[in-house]
Formats: structure tokens, sequence, C-alpha cells
């Protein structure tokens, strides 16, 4: 018996071998990911991890490892964010030069990646700002060639401000920007008490709100699902509930927070597999 099961497991281990991928932007920065071949006729499941971070932040790690277990094709990208081979998460005091823009056409890159390599079909998986990334890639398409969208403890973005200093903030941006103006501006966004951006790329970020959020989940044609904690502490008021508002699926897991760790990794991991099982 126990020879079998080591079999079996050896099986799963090579099938599911790590392959580091390469993608060369228009703009000749170099994009990395990494991608576990999976069974064919089974989806190709795009991974993409939250704000400032790479596809090494653990809750993405967990799930590539858990996906890729059970015979999926798995690619986990990391954002360049302008930074060539970029290896670690991105400071919110850095001098940030990127833009949500540069985000969603990256996805694409790596969406057009996997159809290059014949995948039945293709899923997108985002954790916490990443779903509002793949969710905005899926917004900007005419023609989707995505077959679902998860949204893994789908961020609203908004921690601190509300909605009379976030309107202050996107006036203070379109006007430095309608000034051509290349002052750095420094503002709260996501979990970042001073992000630090050029004001085209604040604004890309900061016109993401809430209220955009939940109206592009409305209208969003694609089958949409996210994956919620009950105890996620990075939430505004009411989100969930919002949420559920949407033509998009809701599942809360009780007991859960923002990054789904401990024992909550495993009812996360089963309800993403069934979700995938789930046209």
């Amino acid at each position: 018996m126990r020879c079998g099961i080591f079999l079996v497991l050896a099986g799963l281990a090579m099938q599911a071998i790590a392959e580091p991928a390469e993608l060369v932007l228009p703009n000749k920065v170099v994009a990395r990911a990494e991608f576990r071949n999976g069974e064919a006729g089974k989806p190709a499941v795009l991974l993409l991890h939250g704000f400032l971070q790479t596809h090494e932040f653990p809750t993405i790690h967990r799930l590539v490892d858990g996906l890729a277990s059970e015979g999926y094709s798995v690619l986990a990208p990391t954002l360049t964010l302008g930074v060539t081979h970029r290896k670690q998460s991105q400071a919110c005091e850095a001098i940030n030069v990127h833009s949500m823009q540069d985000a969603t056409m990256e996805v694409g890159l790596w969406v057009d990646w996997l159809k290059a390599r014949k995948m039945s079909s293709v899923v997108l998986l985002g954790h916490s700002f990443g779903s509002v990334v793949t969710l905005a890639y899926l917004s900007s398409q005419r023609q989707n060639s995505v077959d679902k969208l998860i949204g893994v403890s789908a961020a609203e973005g908004r921690l601190k401000n509300d909605r009379v200093e976030r309107d202050k903030q996107i006036d203070k941006a379109r006007a430095l920007v309608k000034a051509k103006s290349r002052s750095l501006m420094t503002e709260q966004l996501s979990f970042c008490q001073k992000y630090r951006a050029t004001p085209a790329g604040m604004l890309s970020y900061l016109e993401w709100t809430p209220e955009r959020i939940l109206r592009e989940a409305r209208r969003l044609p694609t089958p949409t699902t996210f994956i919620m904690g009950s105890r996620d502490d990075r939430l505004g008021p009411g989100w969930i509930e919002q949420l559920k508002q949407t033509r998009a699926k809701v599942h809360v897991i009780e007991g859960a927070n923002h990054f789904m760790d401990g024992d909550y990794e495993f009812d996360m991991l089963d309800t993403v597999l069934a979700e995938l099982k789930n046209p």
C-alpha cells in the first residue's frame, strides 16, 4: 500500500514540476512567472498576486501547489511594475511609475502565452488587489478568451479613506495629470500609508473605486466567483454584502482572514477546486 501511495505521489510531483517562464514586454522589460504543466483537458489557472507583491506570496504559493497537485496547469506571473525580472515586493515609498493599465496589459500577454500552448480553457484567479486587476483586464476586453474569474479576498481597495477623501485624491491626481506635472504624489492607497507614484499611475489605481469594482462585477459577462473570509479586517464595512448584490457567486469561509492561512487554506483550496469543476 505504501509503495502504491509513493508511486502516485511521485507521479504527481513529476507532473507538477515548476518551470520558470519569461516574457519580454513591448518596453523590453522582462516579466517572470512560475509555470506547472498539468493534465490535458483541465483548465489552466493564471494566479495573480496582490498589490506590490510577487508570485511567491504565501497565499498564491499555496494555491499553486494545491492546484498543481490536482493536475491543473498553473501559471503564476509576477507583475513587473517596470522592473526586469522583479523578485521582491515593491516598497510603498519607492518611486512607483507603473499603472493599472500596465498591469492589465501584462495579464493579457500572459493569457496569450497560455493560449499559445493550446490550453483547453483559461481561468483567472486573483488574490486581494490581484482580483481587481484581473477584473479590470476582463472589463477591457471586447472578446473574452477567459472562461471564469475567481477573486480570493477581493479587495475593495480602500482601507482608511472614506468616499469624500477618495474623491479629493482623485481630483488632485486628475489636476496634476491635466497639468502634465511630473511631481510625485504621496497618498494612502490599499495597505500603503504613503504610496509614492506619478500622477498618472496614482490616478489609474485611485479610479478603481469600490463603486467601480461593484459596477464592473455586475455587468461582467464572464462567470465570476468571489471567495471571502468572514474575519477579513482589510475590507470596508458591508463589502461582502455588496459583492453579493452583483451577478457573481460569493462564498464566505467562516473564520478566515484576508490571507486564508492556517487551516483555512484547505477550505480555500476546496472552494477553488469546486469552482474549477463547475463550468
